[in-house]
């Protein structure tokens, strides 16, 4: 299905993109936001796979949520920027990648402190 309307979606926005380029690219990005309206809610059942299995492992929180969040934060950036590239606004583009930048890094700050306080043991 989802296949199913990005094929058609794209033609039709191909079609209008002449005659009606705001329809063209609302249509686009309605699109855009059921396809990943479908994509989040099969998401939902993996990631409690994910979750039992690190749970299994003996994982804490602490170790995967750091990059759980950085993939997250990723994944929002790339659809921003695409859609600000669409939009022709490639200054605000490069302006959202360089927040995401900040934002995973940010978010990664917890991972990398425990990867010092590891390596700080070591050499003691």
């Amino acid at each position: 299905m989802l296949c199913g309307l990005t094929v058609l979606t794209l033609v039709l926005a191909l079609t209008l993109q002449k005659d009606a380029p705001v329809i063209a690219f609302l249509l686009a990005l309605a699109a855009g936001v059921l396809i990943l309206t479908q994509v989040f809610g099969q998401m939902g059942g993996a990631l409690q796979r994910l979750g039992v299995l690190l749970r299994q492992s003996g994982m804490t929180d602490s170790l995967y949520l750091p990059v759980a969040k950085a993939v997250g934060i990723a994944v929002v950036v790339r659809v921003l920027s695409a859609l600000c590239r669409d939009a022709g606004r490639s200054a605000l583009a490069a302006k959202v990648e360089i927040a995401g930048a900040v934002g995973v890094l940010s978010a990664c700050l917890p991972l990398l402190e425990q990867v010092v306080a590891l390596v700080s043991e070591w050499t003691i």
